[in-house]
């Protein structure tokens, strides 16, 4: 999953489009028998050259690009950390139910919907991202993050456009 190494050329909107186009054409969320195609996406990367400080802390875990990495907003697809010092994730706020035409909205709500249902005795999570493919592109909206606190105020971060999201319904 080259895609998701941040490097200095691509901490910016065009370099966080771009990482949207792949995954909002070419992935799904496949969850048992159910699919999920990503709609709503926030991105959130920290590092010596994009200061984001509304970028959440590695504090407990360490996680890997690709990664599943939940916080108290909801759940992120891990951007790559090799460059030095740098964290960062995907916020997913909205997703498509492919199976019955639905949108699911909210980070806390995308993250129950995927995550919840699973025995906490027998087996194991299974919700990963797949390869999809014949998935229609649509055009891309791009727009500020929502709900951002002070620390997103540092530096003019609360009104980049680092929000990207689709419409299947169009």
């Amino acid at each position: 999953m080259d895609f998701l190494k941040i490097t200095p050329e691509k901490e910016n909107e065009d370099g966080f489009k771009e990482i949207a186009r792949i995954l909002f054409d070419n992935y799904a969320i496949q969850k048992d028998d159910q699919l999920y195609r990503l709609i709503e996406i926030e991105f959130y990367w920290n590092s010596k050259t994009h200061s984001d400080q509304s970028t959440y802390g590695r504090n407990h875990i360490q996680p890997k690009g690709g990664d599943w990495f939940f916080h108290y907003s909801g759940v992120d697809i891990a951007l790559d950390n090799s460059v030095p010092e740098g964290t960062g994730g995907i916020l997913i706020r909205g997703i498509y139910d492919l199976n019955e035409k639905k949108v699911i909205k909210g980070p806390m709500v995308c993250a129950m919907t995927l995550f919840s249902g699973f025995n906490a005795f027998e087996g194991s999570i299974q919700t990963k991202l797949i390869q999809k493919e014949g998935l229609e592109s649509f055009p891309i909206k791009s727009g500020p993050r929502k709900g951002l606190g002070k620390n997103a105020q540092i530096n003019g971060m609360h009104e980049r456009n680092y929000a990207f999201s689709i419409d299947p319904k169009k």
